[in-house]
């Protein structure tokens, strides 16, 4: 017989070897989620090896597919999978109705939480106050439309996501895929694009007799924890840690130092034979400092990934007439 510690339980339970972990915990008469009746297939079962993994069974080909499709670490186990020889202790993961859908929003996504490293771009209008927002508040909406998404545009293009918008603010993260090619460059193009559309969107606004606006942007590559946020239909990866808080700060610097863009001396590595360099910028941190640099312009040609299919602007119209004419003049 082999010995279960269980947590939350606190609980010890005798566990034969022909057992799994789950048909254990449920002789025991701890009521242990299993919703595939312990066929391996919906990991409502998983089970966190605190001691003693040595003594589990290795993974059965259910349990290994259903541990890469969720990213989990190698002590996450599934109990139906799971036989051990000795003693464990395990902490059981599925206790109440939020875990369970928590799990359903994986199994939908393929997405959970896991360590990343990825390129974090945080961008931030300065000046938006000179809009007049009682008088115009329409101009507001439909200007800071505009913005976003012709931020949204480049960011896709590159293979960025937008996981969070507040206020003038968006945090746009690159290489969140696997499979993600050079994200901390794309990052860097990305960045590049965004001031040049938002040029191209100051010459719009001088025309409705607006101030211009002004972009900054702090870029950072480091290692996040990405969260998954939303639910199945809505599902996005949230990254948090110290890296995302290194790219919020050199974007606040930008005001002070009087640039628009700022790369860390982590990302630098990767575009140092295409990014142009304005200055190199020492920063304070605690006993310590860490360096950046201004980004004034890419050499070379970006990748071409994501590409917009060229669309004219006739047929963007026509194509919008089409849309909505079938309920054009009809009385509510």
């Amino acid at each position: 017989m082999s010995i279960i510690t269980c947590l939350p339980d606190n609980r010890l339970i005798e566990v034969k070897s022909s057992e799994t972990v789950l048909e254990g915990l449920l002789n025991d008469g701890i009521n242990h989620a299993n919703v595939c009746g312990g066929q391996g297939n919906c990991s409502t079962c998983r089970v966190m090896i605190l001691d003693g993994i040595g003594k589990c069974s290795s993974p059965t080909p259910a349990e290994s597919e259903l541990a890469q499709k969720l990213d989990f670490p190698f002590h996450i186990r599934l109990a139906c999978q799971t036989k051990i020889s000795g003693s464990v202790t395990i902490r059981r993961l599925v206790i109440d109705q939020d875990d369970i859908d928590f799990i359903d929003d994986q199994l939908t996504s393929g997405a959970i939480n896991s360590d990343r490293s990825v390129a974090l771009l945080v961008a931030s209008i300065q000046g938006a106050n000179n809009f007049d927002e009682v008088n115009f508040h329409y101009d507001i909406i439909y200007i800071m439309s505009r913005y976003f998404h012709r931020m949204q545009k480049v960011i896709e293009r590159y293979e960025g996501s937008i996981p969070n918008i507040m206020g003038v603010r968006l945090l746009a993260v690159f290489g969140i895929k696997r499979n993600s090619v050079n994200p901390v460059e794309n990052a860097v193009w990305a960045g590049v694009e965004m001031l040049k559309a938002v040029d191209k969107l100051n010459i719009f606004l001088k025309q409705m007799s607006y101030r211009p606006i002004n972009l900054t942007i702090g870029i950072h590559y480091g290692e996040t924890v990405l969260v998954p946020m939303g639910s199945s239909q809505t599902n996005f990866l949230n990254p948090m840690g110290d890296a995302t808080n290194i790219a919020n700060r050199l974007e606040l610097s930008n005001q002070k130092m009087g640039t628009q863009l700022l790369i860390s001396e982590s990302v630098y590595p990767f575009v140092m034979d295409k990014v142009i360099v304005g200055r190199k910028i020492s920063f304070p941190s605690g006993n310590d400092s860490f360096e950046a640099y201004e980004v004034t312009g890419m050499q070379g040609n970006p990748p071409e990934i994501n590409k917009p299919e060229a669309v004219n602007t006739q047929q963007r119209i026509l194509s919008f007439i089409q849309k909505f004419a079938g309920s054009w003049g009809k009385s509510k």
